[in-house]
């Protein structure tokens, strides 16, 4: 981790071209670091992103296999703040 790194905590990360992660989440200067990222490919909600990130995932969720991926700082669209217990399973 760089030396000016900004620790998140498990967060929605929101990049543009309408990509969604959740994972443990670092920003630095030129990235967006997110450790066990996994894509929501449906936010399964019906208060959008806020409720997913406050919730957990519910029934119609649907998210991708855990990744450690580096999104360029350029594409941060927004980071949500999740309540990690509701996303331990």
């Amino acid at each position: 981790m760089e030396l000016n790194a900004d620790t998140h905590g498990l967060s929605l990360v929101v990049a543009d071209r309408g990509f969604v992660w959740v994972g443990e989440t670092v920003t630095t200067q030129d990235w967006v670091e997110i450790k066990n990222a996994r894509c929501v490919r449906r936010w399964g909600t019906t208060k959008g992103l806020n409720q997913l990130a406050v919730e957990g995932p519910l029934s119609g969720t649907q998210l991708d296999a855990p990744a450690d991926i580096k999104v360029n700082r350029k594409a941060l669209i927004a980071i949500i703040p999740c309540e990690a217990e509701k996303w331990a399973a």
